[in-house]
């Protein structure tokens, strides 16, 4: 079975530009094998991004055997900023996850203490790899919406994928309210929008 991203779409309040990180988990596809997990970054403008006609290296999640039934979960981090984008990837990179094609060295020590850039994104989540995504526990609060699917080998069809997402957390809605105008219009303007409601969906390409 192979797994390729196709399409991110995230409806406000996370339909912003910036770049999103997508964890994508097979649960136990086969006997003695726990989970296997692909971690992407996505550009996205206004909270949409189609990969239909992005090359194979930037969109394929998985190639993987499966048997009998298991799980699809797709888990995405809001839009982030280079600036935010870094302290995340620090946060995650604290327990010292290692990886290098040279050797072994902390990815703490690639990102350091300067802020990271677009450009060098790629290279740090390929740093990091599958050790990474395995390091990301399933509640981890970073995660702000995340969607999943039963599925069985048996049954399996070629074809498109839709994961609807759901917020893992309540968050605030305020509509097209400047930062300014947030702070005079908080308590009557801001309309909250539960965990578990409906925020988006992810589309994924399978070859069984």
């Amino acid at each position: 079975m192979l797994l390729q991203l196709q399409k991110i779409s995230l409806a406000h309040p996370l339909d912003t530009t910036g770049t999103s990180l997508v964890l994508t988990e097979l649960i136990l596809p086969r006997n003695a094998i726990q989970a296997k997990r692909a971690f992407l970054d996505v550009d996205l403008k206004k909270g949409q991004r189609s990969l239909a006609r992005a090359p194979f290296y930037e969109k394929a999640l998985l190639k993987e055997k499966v048997e009998g039934r298991f799980g699809l979960k797709v888990s995405v981090t809001r839009p982030l900023q280079a600036n935010a984008l870094g302290s995340l990837l620090r946060q995650l990179a604290a327990t010292a996850i290692e990886s290098t094609a040279d050797g072994f060295k902390p990815l703490s020590s690639l990102l350091a203490s300067n802020p990271v850039t677009m450009s060098l994104l790629p290279d740090l989540i390929g740093e990091a790899g599958a050790q990474l995504a395995d390091r990301v526990a399933d509640d981890t609060p970073v995660f702000i919406a995340m969607g999943g699917l039963d599925l069985d080998s048996e049954t399996l069809q070629s074809g498109g994928l839709v994961v609807p997402l759901k917020l893992t957390e309540s968050v605030k809605d305020y509509g097209d309210l400047k930062l300014s105008e947030r702070r005079d219009k908080r308590k009557r303007a801001g309309k909250t929008l539960r965990s578990g409601t409906k925020i988006g969906e992810v589309v994924l390409q399978l070859e069984a």
